[in-house]
């Protein structure tokens, strides 16, 4: 039997920008070798930028701005979360202060990573997913008390 291109892509092997990446599939989502991978230990981070950003605020507060960041080098994407305060005491949901976070989510099969913003932080980023020839958007939540909700989310990209 001949394996050309098309069978691959059947078989489930993809050229990516980092070799040849594997996708398996897991719930109805793929997961590709650079998937759930830290970017910035991965190497990625170096020529990242952000390609679409958003004020992450409701009517009663603004918390920070949710960035999609893009690694062209990797193929890769990710969510970051800045506050323009340090997190104070969170994580009690049912009293309405449930930590902030950012996601990241790949549109095609709905591959999401998080990450949390905890006390005393300002910031986080979440693992990466495989973005070539994809797209993806990254979006954030936040809790108050005083300030009430908001989620947030980028364009695509």
């Amino acid at each position: 039997m001949r394996f050309g291109k098309r069978n691959l892509a059947r078989a489930g092997v993809v050229a990516g920008g980092i070799g040849l990446s594997l996708v398996a599939t897991m719930g109805g989502a793929q997961a590709y070798t650079a998937d759930g991978k830290d970017p910035s230990a991965a190497g990625c981070g170096a020529d990242a930028r952000t390609v679409h950003s958003a004020t992450v605020k409701n009517s009663n507060i603004t918390w920070g701005t949710i960035e999609l960041r893009y690694s062209l080098k990797c193929h890769t994407a990710w969510a970051r979360f800045t506050l323009d305060h340090t997190q104070y005491a969170c994580g009690n949901a049912a009293a309405g202060e449930d930590c902030e976070r950012a996601y990241i989510v790949r549109n095609n099969d709905g591959r999401k990573y998080s990450c949390t913003i905890t006390k005393g932080q300002k910031q986080c980023y979440t693992p990466m997913v495989y973005d070539k020839g994809l797209t993806s958007y990254a979006a954030a939540s936040a809790d108050s008390s005083a300030g009430g909700t908001a989620y947030v989310r980028t364009a695509s990209y």
